[in-house]
């Protein structure tokens, strides 16, 4: 006979662990993003399961976020018996060149790292392009899993396998792809995080709703003083949707022949403004926002859309207190020199993400003429007439 009390016990007494109640996004291949709270902790034993062949992990992360978290995930890899080292770069967009990856390289041939070695990214986007780019090329290619520790780079530069370096002539012109095995997106690690480091990551997000999904820009528009304030729902919310939405574009285009490129949009006019200097640190995601509204703007001027839709992303930007104009120190022919060498760029045109409505677009990026463009940028910025 049943006992239910005995049964109720038993339930009582199960703890799942916080790998599994976190929700698994397939994307290329064998590379998943796991999503979910405490995760951290659970990483060592979760890598010793999946890589039980690899003889030695190299922890590359910045100073900042290994003052933070370093420590912690290097000793809990050695509990789990694994052979780990780790290597700290200098915080910022300046180590993401090819002096400090031949560091990384150079720190790895020194402790004899051969194919059998794992990479382990720890920390935003900078880390994450930079070791990714270190895995793709050492030895030919070892693995690499992904541990975001800002917004932006759970949302958007951990996930789909683009590496990259920055060069004098733009940024991410040198690199591979080369998918990360897992990317561990837990969301306790953004707690440590500045309302800047946030929301500039959020623009990525907001990105995600215009092009393709326009029920997470409805949730977004509607939830900003939540997700601002990091609601572990509402973010949670926002974050899964925007990692599924990009993953289900990797699917497609893995390596960015076509639909991958529309993920650029805002990029092209943000890309331009992040390269140049100014008066005000502008963070990348804070460029892409003023990329995304003055984008739209020429689509809108081109009779692409309707101009209602470049106010309402621009509203809804500014709920997150992310910029929207272009800074007015710029030059418009400086701006244009830094588009020409864009990457959705083919037979010498400009192209852009095609937006044609809050979660619809184009397929593929058009070609923009540069006389428009330019006109455009002169009637908003100062130093261009």
């Amino acid at each position: 006979m049943n006992n239910p009390g005995c049964l109720l016990v038993l339930d009582r007494g199960f703890k799942m662990s916080a790998l599994e109640k976190a929700r698994s996004i397939p994307v290329v291949g064998d590379s998943t993003v796991l999503v979910g709270p405490g995760l951290f902790s659970e990483i060592p034993k979760d890598i010793k399961n999946k890589f039980p062949k690899t003889s030695k992990f190299v922890i590359v992360s910045d100073k900042t976020v290994y003052g933070l978290y370093g420590d912690k995930l290097l000793e809990g890899c050695k509990a789990q018996g694994l052979n780990t080292i780790a290597y700290q770069i200098t915080p910022g967009e300046k180590s993401k060149c090819r002096k400090v990856k031949a560091e990384v390289e150079d720190f790895m041939l020194e402790n004899r790292c051969l194919r059998d070695t794992l990479v382990i990214a720890l920390g935003g986007g900078v880390v994450g392009d930079l070791a990714g780019f270190v895995a793709a090329t050492y030895l030919r290619g070892v693995p690499v899993v992904q541990i975001p520790t800002s917004v932006m780079a759970m949302v958007d530069s951990s996930v789909g396998g683009k590496t990259a370096i920055n060069v004098p002539a733009g940024k991410n012109l040198i690199g591979a792809f080369h998918q990360p095995r897992v990317v561990y997106a837990d969301m306790l690690l953004l707690k440590t995080l500045t309302e800047k480091q946030v929301k500039e990551g959020l623009a990525e997000a907001v990105k995600m709703g215009c092009i393709r999904n326009a029920g997470l820009f409805d949730y977004m528009e509607k939830n900003a003083e939540k997700i601002l304030k990091q609601d572990s729902e509402a973010l949670a919310e926002v974050i899964y949707t925007a990692i599924k939405g990009k993953a289900d574009v990797v699917a497609q285009d893995e390596k960015e022949k076509g639909l991958r490129s529309t993920l650029n949009f805002g990029h092209t006019i943000g890309h331009a403004v992040e390269a140049l200097e100014k008066k005000e640190v502008l963070y990348h995601g804070e460029c892409v926002a003023i990329g995304m509204v003055h984008e739209m703007a020429v689509l809108a001027d081109m009779g692409h859309l309707d101009a209602k839709h470049v106010d309402r992303i621009t509203e809804c930007l500014k709920a997150y207190n992310l910029p929207t104009d272009i800074p007015e120190e710029l030059k418009v022919e400086d701006m244009m020199k830094k588009m020409k060498i864009d990457k959705k760029n083919k037979n010498g045109q400009i192209r852009i993400t095609c937006v044609q409505g809050i979660g619809k677009s184009l397929p593929d990026p058009i070609p923009i003429d540069e006389g428009a463009v330019s006109k455009y940028l002169k009637s908003l910025v100062n130093g261009g007439s």
